[in-house]
């Protein structure tokens, strides 16, 4: 099923799943996540294959959450996205300099982008067709310093592909 079927208003109700932040605690939501797509496998009586982003129409996420959000919206088992927290974790949530931390970054932005780049690739975007679920990620925005949700709802008022800020070209 398309992600335009999936989210059409006749297949109701809808399932969402928010997900929250806090660095490389994210670990403990994952474990949550194992439980619950392993919960989930066997109440529909579902194989090894199965993936949360089958079951949830929307995922959403801030911080760590927003990650893990992502990659469940990718197709990722959760066996996979813990494999990528224990190898990656250490140095996507290592902290930020003083001066950074100062300005509110807690972690090194060029190296969770760098592990993410791993992950989705360099020229993914957020309106990329490989994503099964709708995905929203809430993040702040440095200007302003307040939250900025994007999402790839194609219905979404700054996802319009005339605009020349379409939240879709957002790198992923």
């Amino acid at each position: 099923m398309s992600l335009a079927e999936k989210i059409h208003p006749k297949n109701s109700p809808k399932k969402l799943l928010a997900l929250d932040g806090g660095g490389i605690r994210g670990m403990i939501t994952v474990e949550v996540l194992a439980k619950l797509e392993g919960l989930i496998r066997a109440a529909l009586g579902r194989g090894k294959d199965f993936r949360l982003c089958e079951y949830f129409d929307y995922v959403a996420g801030t911080s760590t959450g927003a990650i893990i959000a992502a990659c469940l919206s990718w197709g990722m088992s959760v066996d996979e996205i813990r494999k990528f927290y224990l190898e990656s974790g250490k140095d996507m949530f290592d902290k930020a300099g003083l001066l950074n931390r100062y300005y509110r970054f807690k972690y090194e932005d060029k190296k969770i982008a760098k592990k993410l780049q791993e992950v989705f690739g360099r020229q993914t975007t957020l309106g990329s067709q490989k994503l099964q679920t709708l995905l929203m990620m809430v993040m702040r925005n440095a200007t302003t310093d307040s939250p900025w949700p994007v999402s790839n709802n194609p219905r979404a008022k700054y996802n319009d592909k005339k605009r020349e800020d379409c939240n879709l070209n957002i790198p992923l």
